[in-house]
């Protein structure tokens, strides 16, 4: 009867998992429902809009070796269903527009010597050396591609945006340009009218980097009008600028155009000029630039005549000491930035290792500003205002160290700005300054733009990260000059551009959050043991202490001075204590036993309801929509 009655089981249970089978996939085809935290799983308005205004077609060839690496890496397994899930919905959405391809490429195959020549990244599998491939090539009619060589499941919060960005890119094909205005030599200097005059400065390198995806402009500094065709505006120490200038900025963003500001309180590249005859001029000439009334209107503020210095950042410097002696400090206003400064949930320095910065300002948001402002760099919480005037003339780095005083709040650095905002100039173009034999320019009030529902700026309160010598240094090998990097400020800026060259869609698809969960209720559970824990051994520590004490005593206590044997009291104690132990760590059994009684409770409740739960909910919600059909 016992044997029948487990048959009928098996039989009720087979036939009722393939009922819900069926009703599931009748009733609910093509029906998700998103649970998690934040609708991880679910696309964002910002990548419905890239997918559905595709203009032409774009092919995605997914390439993943699944039996090779699902077999040897399961979280590339799960990684690899999640990634195609993505493609998918993402060609789904597309109405088309998207052709999604998913290539096994085999070893020794015609598919593996696809994915090879079209650039993706393989890792080595087996003994024999197969390898796995998990990339994506994208390509549309142009002929124009873009690659992913190899899916990194640490960077699964950046997916959807790093897939959306591609699309995007590939569904706009042509360069975006890059406008510069800067008062230092960012893009080189002229060259010299008289003959055999040295050569003009070459220009910073990373805007030859920037070359390779943008094209690139230069804006003069007194422009009264930012020239339509620019995309972003690189607006990099805007020292001595003009009210007209900075006006033409203001209507710029407004007007749509996205910006990257750098300004500075102490530029170290803006050196002063030297004067034979006068050689404390350096100490009287201003090396300092903000950005006047714009950041005010933008929600954010430079804290005047102040740079941070932060001693855990601070970077090591060799100068004169006691004797004449060479010796290495920390100056503390030069930092060298690493990955726990950056904002680790925005794309621009998600992946950013190290940054080194120059005599930083600080920058503050504005109370009541209509914005929002987001930190993007940030020194630590060992961090110290310091006066622009301690630094203008012979700085002093020890002497700086020896009076630091961290002020226990890290200081902000640089920042996106999005959100409303008004024009810097509520009463429309400031005049122009009258030049002489020429009548005055009449303003075009009816070009002014008073608000913007969305501005996007990124401000940077230093300018000299940019610079060469700050990140990246040459070799010189048969001729040619070998640059090599030892800093990320060329990531730092590139980023910045590419995001701001972006549609504004990809503003808002950036980090999805965490794909990692907590198990909050087990974690409680296990701190509250270990306190218990602790507190039990903390009891058994001063137990311990308290009987050698007591034996320390009664060894004093003794008439004979025979310090060998032991005296009846002290054998009584000894035996006491080792009872004591016993019972201690008996009571640290039960502790663990409990917690081990708890948790393995609650894992048998998540099993019960993932198991037959979840399937139960589904069921019911698969019965009540087949029925109202």
């Amino acid at each position: 009867m016992k044997e029948l009655f487990t048959t009928k089981g098996l039989l009720v249970g087979v036939v009722l998992f393939f009922a819900l089978h069926m009703i599931t996939s009748l009733g609910l085809r093509g029906a998700r429902v998103d649970l998690t935290e934040g609708s991880l799983y679910t696309l964002t308005d910002g990548s419905r809009n890239i997918l559905q205004n595709i203009d032409e077609p774009i092919t995605l060839k997914f390439f993943y070796s699944q039996s090779l690496l699902g077999a040897e890496f399961p979280i590339l397994k799960t990684y690899g269903q999640r990634v195609r899930e993505l493609l998918e919905e993402f060609a789904a959405e597309s109405d088309g527009s998207l052709l999604l391809q998913v290539i096994e490429p085999e070893p020794f195959s015609d598919a593996e010597d696809e994915a090879v020549q079209s650039g993706m990244r393989g890792l080595p599998v087996t003994s024999a050396g197969d390898m796995g491939y998990f990339g994506l090539v994208a390509e549309n009619s142009t002929d124009q591609r873009a690659v992913i060589p190899f899916f990194d499941p640490g960077n699964e919060k950046f997916l959807e945006y790093d897939l959306a960005r591609l699309v995007y890119r590939l569904g706009n094909p042509e360069k975006q340009v890059v406008g510069v205005m800067s008062f230092l030599p960012v893009m080189g200097g002229p060259p010299s009218p008289f003959p055999g005059a040295p050569p003009p400065p070459p220009g910073w390198f990373v805007f030859d980097q920037v070359r390779e995806t943008f094209d690139v402009q230069p804006v003069p500094m007194d422009a009264a009008v930012i020239p339509p065709e620019i995309d972003v505006l690189v607006v990099a120490y805007p020292k001595g600028i003009s009210e007209r200038t900075l006006y033409a900025i203001d209507q710029f963003v407004l007007g749509g155009g996205k910006a990257l500001v750098t300004v500075d309180p102490f530029c170290e590249e803006d050196a002063p000029p030297r004067d034979p005859n006068n050689p404390l001029a350096g100490m009287e000439y201003p090396r300092s630039a903000d950005a006047g009334p714009l950041f005010e209107a933008w929600g954010v503020s430079l804290v005047p005549d102040t740079v941070a210095a932060d001693r855990g950042s601070a970077l090591a410097v060799t100068g004169g000491g006691p004797g004449g002696r060479m010796e290495r400090v920390d100056y503390i206003v030069w930092l060298g930035l690493e990955r726990e400064r950056f904002d680790a949930d925005d794309p621009i320095t998600a992946d950013l290792g190290a940054m080194n910065i120059a005599a930083p300002g600080i920058l503050r948001p504005v109370e009541g500003a209509s914005t929002t402002i987001t930190p993007l760099i940030q020194t630590s919480e060992a961090t110290m205002e310091i006066e622009t005037s301690r630094l203008q003339f012979m700085p002093d780095p020890k002497g700086l160290l020896n009076e630091f005083e961290p002020s226990g709040e890290p200081a902000m650095i640089a920042a996106r700005i999005l959100g409303p905002a008004k024009s810097a100039f509520p009463d429309g173009q400031p005049a122009a300054a009258p030049v002489e034999g020429e009548e005055a320019e009449e303003s075009d009030e009816a070009a002014h733009i008073a608000e913007s529902a969305e501005i996007h700026v990124i401000v940077v309160a230093d300018s000299d990260f940019m610079a060469d010598r700050w990140w990246v240094s040459f070799r010189n090998m048969l001729g040619m000059q070998i640059p090599a990097v030892n800093a990320d400020n060329g990531s730092f800026t590139i980023n910045a551009l590419d995001s701001l060259a972006g549609s504004t869609d990809l503003v808002g698809v950036r980090s999805r959050g965490s794909f990692q969960r907590r198990f909050h209720v087990i974690d409680d559970l296990q701190d509250q043991a270990e306190q218990r824990y602790l507190a039990e051994e903390q009891t058994l520590q001063e137990e311990l202490n308290a009987t050698n004490r007591r034996l320390t005593e009664l060894q004093s206590e003794r008439a004979d001075g025979a310090s060998v044997i032991m005296t009846p009291e002290q054998a009584e104690e000894i035996e006491t204590f080792r009872q004591m132990q016993i019972d201690t760590r008996k009571k640290l059994r039960a502790v663990k036993h409990e917690l081990s009684k708890d948790i393995e409770g609650l894992q048998s409740w998540l099993k019960f309801l993932n198991i037959f739960g979840v399937p139960l909910l589904v069921l019911i919600a698969a019965l009540i929509r087949w029925k109202m059909k």
